[in-house]
């Protein structure tokens, strides 16, 4: 009976800590593995009506559509409030400003104002980039600048078409990585302490909106960037090209590439659409072929997201599951319109760009479209809600200008 007592008690110790096991740290735009996939689990499977608990809301981070990174009991976002530019750490738990860093003078490109970038954070540094080309790393306890510049009169960069800079920095080893632009290079390496590492000599796009993306192919590790020129293979040791494809266009590039199991897709608006590029190597090199295109297929900001070899965004109308090798539509529904899809938990949250900014728990199947509950977000502004919700530890963080929401979907 002793024995069976222990046996039970130890069960439980061991679910409880399987339910409530520490999370990797969402420590950069689209999370450390660059899928906008969150870690949380035992997630509510519906939603009632008015949608899930609102735990709290803050309404002071400024103009701008930075969205969230965390590490340990923090999270960074940037915003601009009066005259400045400010980078801000948060109360994980609370919203409230632990510190804020001035990074550039606030203002727009176009009718948008504010910053378009995601800060990326290790234990150590956050690193963050302005909408006009300044960048700034930080000290993660106190925000006290540590290194910095401009990408455009220090390193000629140069952002595509009229709204400025909108990549992420992402963090990968020991080095950032940050699409500056212009004719010395699209994509520069910095290390940690501010040296540069390398220049993507023989890339020399305009810097997309998109950002880098690591991975892997046939085994070997490399960098996607997709630019007004096409999808590019990136070394990461010296920034040489691996392979590229050709896909030239004139107008934004803004969601990052998705690959899987030697299959790359990249999907833009402006009727250009989607295509699905097969990555191989023979012979010692890298060779690409285009498996399908489809202009009907347009994404725009919202992101694309894979689950189990299905690709899951929305187009100009409607979520669409297409099958990732084949580029077959497995099915689209006019679901809450245009806008952005995060994954969690065998769910999708799909959050409408415009109106109410409806958002949507969506089952991730390639079954049927199966909705499970959808509310209209509080505090409504008027601009377009293109910051992607993002989900950690069980909570759902909806950011729109100068409000962030905070919900239980646990």
């Amino acid at each position: 009976m002793i024995f069976r007592f222990i046996f039970v008690l130890t069960l439980f110790f061991v679910t409880l800590c399987t339910l409530f096991a520490e999370e990797p740290n969402w420590n950069q735009f689209r999370g450390p593995n660059h899928d906008n996939k969150s870690f949380s689990t035992q997630i509510a499977k519906s939603w009632s009506e008015g949608g899930p608990k609102l735990l709290w809301k803050i309404d002071d981070l400024g103009e701008g559509y930075s969205n969230l990174s965390f590490y340990g009991d923090a999270m960074f976002t940037m915003g601009d409030i009066g005259e400045d530019c400010l980078l801000f750490a948060l109360d994980k738990a609370t919203g409230k400003k632990i510190w804020s860093t001035f990074v550039c003078e606030s203002g727009g490109l176009g009718r948008y104002f504010g910053p378009r970038s995601t800060p990326a954070v290790d234990g150590q540094f956050v690193f963050a980039y302005g909408q006009f080309g300044d960048f700034i790393c930080v000290d993660i306890k106190a925000g006290k600048e540590v290194w910095g510049g401009d990408v455009v009169d220090q390193l000629g960069g140069k952002y595509m078409n009229t709204w400025g800079f909108a990549s992420s920095p992402i963090f990968d080893g020991d080095n950032v990585l940050l699409p500056v632009g212009g004719k010395d290079g699209t994509l520069v390496a910095f290390r940690k302490d501010g040296k540069q590492v390398w220049r993507t000599k023989n890339l020399k796009d305009d810097a997309p909106y998109s950002s880098v993306v690591p991975t892997e192919i046939e085994g070997k590790k490399q960098y996607l960037l997709f630019t007004l020129s096409g999808l590019y293979g990136i070394e990461p040791s010296n920034g040489d090209i691996l392979w590229k494809t050709v896909r030239s266009m004139d107008r934004p590039v803004c969601s990052d590439p998705i690959f899987n199991d030697g299959v790359a897709l990249v999907s833009t608006a402006y009727n250009v659409g989607a295509n699905g590029y097969k990555i191989t190597k023979k012979d010692g090199k890298f060779v690409t072929e285009e498996v399908y295109a489809d202009k009907e297929l347009q994404n725009h900001h919202g992101g694309m997201v894979l689950v189990d070899n299905h690709a899951y965004f929305t187009t100009n109308r409607n979520l669409v599951c297409l099958e990732l090798k084949t580029g077959k539509i497995i099915w689209q529904n006019r679901s809450v319109g245009k806008g952005s899809v995060t994954y969690v938990d065998g769910h999708l949250i799909v959050r409408s760009e415009s109106g109410d900014g409806t958002i949507a728990l969506v089952e991730a199947t390639p079954e049927a479209y199966k909705e499970k509950g959808r509310f209209n977000q509080p505090n409504r502004s008027d601009k377009n809600s293109w910051t992607y919700p993002v989900i950690v530890d069980g909570k759902m963080y909806i950011r729109d200008q100068n409000v962030l929401l905070c919900y239980d979907l646990r």
